[in-house]
């Protein structure tokens, strides 16, 4: 396929931020084909349409790739499009992560890869190729003067042309396309469920400030955009400031999110200039924003104005379902649910709106509430693609993916690493399926490569994020040891793959193991049996990875948590483990009150104080939007549910589910077999599970089991 723009090379990083190009073609069909499909790939976001109508529900796609390395490609059933005679195909193209021309700190503005939009295109009509993208296509900007996926998106209703995309357009007065260099990337073709307007909502509250600005409350923090419906004087403009705060004199406060944007364009801002007296109906294309409230300002004479909000996200399926009756954990299921998709735009991000960033260790405490929420296999892959992308040829990886550049020396480090085994492992572990594991298999061998020339004297590893966003960061367990306890866990996970298939592995990492435990233990251990400062985290850590599974250690790590009085003494691991330890050694209701007791600091502090999505710090400063603290779904399914999942991909489960007085709840899991349900009501236990599945079941004393 050749690859067309409408401006051009553009010089690398000098890439300025064109308005966006409309290019269209037209063709002839005598009959209409049995079979039709679009294919293309595309550095940026792209919308295409046939005959006036778009190609797919899909919005900002291709989702985003490591770009010097792939492009993402995708493919669309078109046939239901076309007509016979004269048939048109148009594309809008974004920049979307190609083309950042906006200064901001993670340097995407200097990325190698940075050129104006660009596409390679191709209709296959039963078996034929009826066009491809060439010079005899035609182009000219389009009313979106400005895009930029983390400042937002200028459009211009003025320059607006009607039907440009519909057969009978006059298009004599266009320019010709240019053929172009193809991105760096090599296409690849994007199976995973992409993006899609998931739900609209209407404002919950108005507010009109002293200056005649408006303030629109959403009801909940979400990702998307605006919609407008606005008629007006021509030139009138509104300016939408998207925010997940007020300050206290009830205007938006965006302190907290407009941080790394350097210079020039703000952050989270679109504009929208109207173009005649007509009513007219938009919304962006190539952006999205993090917000709850959405300040409008409003320039010239607006006679009539309607807002609402689009909800936006990658959209996998849903295979589990969850519901607790206890007040405060409720509203943490739904929180949780909804940072998770906040946070999955394409990719797993951290943040929807500050960063927008894949975050390595974000995606990778995350990803178990993700597999009993959602179908995440395809869309984990995709993610993991990134990462091996990313990966240097010394087996070093960044902190976040995509890059161009950042993150390998800072915010990176094994926890965050063990994404790479993490992911193939909770694949195999839903599904059954050994792909994704084979896959990324040669990854880890080069990363352990990698990690073990990192091993220093002592036997241990002294670099990395490691329990981050402590609510003391003085008290944070020290890197060495989490760093080490997870190259520990990388190297069992990689131990577990070599059984299944690479035998010639298995002493090799068992060896390694055992070394690096041996090296933990000698280093961190101290008289009393705790382990470094005697922090949650360490003893929590050394239990849960079965380093040391010592009764005594068990019994101190409860009365910590007891002393401390279930409040969250610790960052993203320790939320991580701490949790799931208490409840492996038979301390589910310990557990359970460490996510919902309400005193600062915890989870249950957020949901006192109103949150509707997860936070980044215990005291709710910087976002307000994070999925770091995002285990509790999956922590609900495997302890208060009680589903372990003992053979790959559900073939054997056990139900231990838990008695906590009052507590009652409802599980439903959609496995390759079939639905599983798990409930509670009072003291009688319900569950369903297809015969196919064998299963083990293990009550508490005084609940009864009615199988359905």
């Amino acid at each position: 396929m050749q690859w067309i723009n409408l401006d051009g090379e553009a010089g690398g990083w000098r890439s300025k931020n064109i308005p966006a190009p409309m290019l269209r073609k037209n063709f002839f069909l005598n009959k209409l084909p049995q079979k039709a499909v679009v294919r293309f790939a595309s550095p940026g976001w792209s919308v295409i349409s046939l005959n006036g109508k778009r190609i797919t529900e899909d919005i900002l796609i291709p989702s985003v790739t490591q770009l010097d390395k792939h492009t993402g490609m995708c493919e669309y059933d078109v046939a239901p499009l076309l007509n016979t005679g004269e048939n048109v195909i148009g594309v809008l193209l974004g920049n979307g992560w190609f083309n950042c021309a906006t200064h901001e700190v993670w340097h995407f503005d200097k990325a190698s890869w940075r050129n104006y939009p660009r596409i390679a295109l191709e209709l296959i009509a039963d078996d034929e190729k009826i066009i491809v993208s060439d010079d005899s296509w035609k182009g000219r900007h389009s009313g979106i003067i400005f895009n930029h996926f983390r400042s937002g998106e200028h459009f211009d209703a003025a320059q607006v042309m009607h039907d440009w995309d519909m057969p009978g357009f006059d298009d004599n007065e266009w320019n010709n396309v240019r053929l172009v260099s193809p991105p760096p990337g090599l296409p690849l073709l994007q199976n995973c469920p992409q993006c899609r307007v998931i739900q609209k909502l209407s404002p919950v509250n108005k507010k009109t400030l002293p200056d005649n600005t408006i303030i629109y409350d959403f009801g909940k923090n979400l990702t998307g955009f605006c919609n407008l419906k606005v008629s007006g004087t021509p030139g009138s403009k509104i300016t939408l400031q998207y925010s997940e705060l007020l300050a206290e004199n009830g205007d938006i406060d965006r302190s907290n999110i407009d941080l790394y944007i350097l210079d020039g364009d703000a952050a989270q801002t679109d504009i929208y200039i109207h173009g005649n007296e007509n009513p007219f109906c938009w919304h962006p294309e190539f952006v999205y924003h993090g917000f709850r409230y959405v300040k409008v300002i409003a320039e010239g004479k607006i006679d009539y104005l309607e807002i609402s909000a689009s909800y936006i996200h990658s959209a996998f399926t849903a295979n589990g379902e969850a519901e607790i009756s206890h007040p405060t954990a409720s509203k943490l299921l739904n929180c949780t649910r909804n940072s998770f998709v906040s946070n999955f735009i394409g990719i797993p991000s951290d943040c929807p709106h500050r960063e927008k960033n894949g975050w390595t260790g974000d995606a990778m405490f995350a990803c178990e509430t993700g597999f009993w929420s959602f179908d995440m296999a395809q869309n984990y892959d995709h993610f993991l693609q990134i990462v091996a992308d990313s990966q240097r040829p010394t087996g070093q990886l960044p902190g976040m993916v995509p890059t161009a550049g950042w993150g390998y020396n800072w915010g990176s480090g094994p926890v965050w690493d063990s994404v790479l085994f993490e992911l193939p492992y909770q694949i195999w572990r839903f599904s059954g399926d050994t792909a994704a594991a084979e896959k990324y298999y040669p990854y880890m061998l080069k990363y352990i490569d990698y990690i073990i020339s990192r091993k220093n004297s002592k036997g241990i590893f002294n670099f990395g994020l490691g329990d981050w966003c402590h609510v003391d960061m003085e008290r944070m367990v020290c890197s060495e040891f989490s760093s080490s306890v997870y190259v520990w866990y990388m190297l069992d996970i990689a131990e577990k793959f070599a059984n299944l298939f690479s035998q010639n592995d298995i002493e090799y990492f068992n060896s390694l193991k055992n070394e690096i435990k041996n090296s933990i233990i000698a280093n961190f251990r101290n008289p009393d049996g705790t382990y470094a400062k005697n922090e949650m985290t360490a003893n929590a850590c050394m239990l849960y990875f079965k380093l040391d599974d010592s009764a005594e250690l068990v019994k101190h790590l409860v009365e910590q948590v007891r002393k401390n009085e279930h409040k969250a003494d610790f960052g993203i691991l320790g939320a991580k483990v701490i949790p799931r330890t208490l409840a492996e050694y038979g301390f589910v209701e310990d557990a359970f009150k460490v996510y919902t007791q309400t005193e600062f600091p915890g989870w249950g502090n957020w949901i006192l104080k109103g949150a509707t999505s997860l936070w980044e710090h215990w005291d709710g400063t910087a976002s307000q939007n994070h999925i770091m603290f995002g285990d509790f779904n999956a922590w609900c399914f495997s302890y208060l549910a009680g589903i372990k999942i003992e053979e790959a991909g559900f073939k054997k489960i056990t139900f231990q589910p838990a008695d906590i007085a009052d507590i009652d709840y409802k599980f439903s899991y959609r496995t390759p077999y079939g639905n599983i349900s798990v409930s509670r009501n009072g003291e009688k236990f319900y569950y369903k599970i297809p015969d196919v599945i064998k299963y083990e079941l293990h009550l508490p004393p005084g609940l009864t089991a009615i199988k359905n």
